[in-house]
């Protein structure tokens, strides 16, 4: 094997090397997250450049079709040109006419370089990228950027052309892709096998919290229960020691002028039992019943509150929600001394008590099923809705999975059912 095929050959696979590293640049910019491409500009001058190749596409696009095209062209034109003549003779001891021996070397050669191209040039590398997606693009990317800054005037004119076909198609050429929806996002979340069940759920549960309302969660208007401010700290203790409840609205005049609450601690550390609630009386928050509520839990939890009354379109007490409520909705129920547990699997064989203020997502949580859409956020408004009237004990209706049942009343509120789920009842 003479000297110059040896070069020829060895250039052949230069160039078919060069085109693997424009591809898996390409391939690792392309798959870089918005996170990723944050984190690198973080570093330095460096991970600026490697970011602002990524954030514009048009640019980086280019110079790696230039690149890839060169590289590929010039790996099959030198090949077919420097190392087919040397392949000739042999086939041409094979028996083979001149004309037909460097025909099938040229045929010959193309497609091995072919092969070598779709391998070393693509399929490995383009892999190998995006597995290390974010080292490959601060390695490399730079080198991309000084090719580019080379080619800049080819560049301008290939983006201008682009921009015009893609314009003609009906595209955007400022665009450089459809954001995540959520239910893409969640199905990410869901189906990430490096996630423990735990932060899976978690993450789950954050993201279906995205649209939903504090009145959703709040305790409402009728089940608040407050200090006056004119009771004497002996009254309010003799009220709060019955409740497992650390804070208290204090109202007025009446539930809508609340003025703001007061801890537990404040009300048995005065040595005078005397004096009156207003006293010890601290600030409350005030948050529309339309409040999102992560936003919620982010505003309370930056301004260190752990209670916020709830108020309606009309400006009324509609209800009023802790931070704790808030924080359960993301991490689950939180359960203390004054909590029982309710076990969700004997609820879906069997069934049970459901409190009526259950809202329709902590129902199927518990039970499995779900709930039609309706007007009222609560279990109790959706059977009363059903029922078109005031319920009564002992009505009863079917939804599918189950049957729910009226079991008592607080005056004219549904305020606990029984839900008994289809098996059981069709046992019975």
């Amino acid at each position: 094997m003479s000297g110059d095929l040896v070069v020829s050959i060895v250039l052949v696979i230069v160039f078919v090397l060069v085109g693997g590293v424009f591809a898996a640049t390409e391939m690792a910019l392309v798959t870089l997250r918005e996170s990723q491409i944050n984190a690198i500009a973080q570093r330095g001058r460096r991970g600026e450049t490697v970011a602002g190749l990524a954030r514009n596409p048009n640019t980086f696009l280019s110079a790696v079709q230039i690149g890839v095209t060169v590289a590929g062209f010039a790996s099959a034109a030198y090949g077919a040109s420097s190392i087919a003549p040397s392949v000739t003779p042999l086939l041409e001891g094979l028996g083979l006419s001149v004309a037909a021996a460097s025909t099938t070397a040229t045929i010959v050669l193309t497609l091995l370089i072919a092969y070598l191209s779709l391998v070393l040039g693509e399929l490995a590398p383009k892999r190998l990228a995006i597995q290390h997606n974010a080292r490959f693009s601060y390695a490399v990317a730079p080198i991309l950027g000084g090719f580019a800054v080379l080619m800049r005037p080819v560049i301008w004119f290939l983006s201008v052309s682009t921009n015009a076909v893609v314009r003609l198609l009906g595209g955007d050429p400022n665009k450089t892709g459809d954001k995540l929806s959520d239910e893409e996002l969640r199905e990410i979340v869901t189906s990430h096998e490096g996630l423990p069940d735990d932060e899976r759920r978690m993450l789950d549960d954050v993201l279906s919290l995205r649209g939903r309302q504090v009145s959703e969660i709040m305790r409402p208007r009728p089940e608040v229960v407050s200090l006056a401010v004119d009771d004497s700290i002996s009254d309010a203790l003799e009220t709060v020691r019955a409740l497992p409840y650390s804070r208290f609205p204090v109202v007025d005049q009446s539930i809508d002028d609340i003025v703001g609450f007061v801890h537990v601690r404040d009300l048995f550390e005065l040595p005078d039992r005397t004096i009156e609630v207003r006293k010890v009386v601290r600030p409350i928050p005030f948050i529309p019943a339309t409040a999102r509520i992560l936003t919620t839990l982010t505003n309370l939890r930056a301004s260190g509150d752990h209670i916020a009354v709830v108020f309606d379109e009309y400006g009324g007490t509609d209800g009023i929600v802790t931070l704790e409520d808030l924080v359960e909705e993301v991490v689950g129920e939180i359960f203390d001394e004054y909590d029982t547990e309710t076990a969700s699997a004997e609820m879906m064989e069997q069934g049970g008590a459901v409190d009526g203020r259950l809202n329709f997502q902590d129902f199927e949580e518990a039970t499995g099923v779900t709930l039609p859409p309706a007007a009222s956020d609560t279990v109790a408004g959706f059977v009363v809705e059903r029922l078109g009237r005031l319920a009564v004990v002992g009505d009863r209706i079917d939804v599918d999975g189950g049957v729910l049942q009226v079991a008592a009343m607080d005056r004219r509120r549904i305020s606990e059912l029984h839900f008994t789920p289809t098996a059981a009842a069709e046992t019975d």
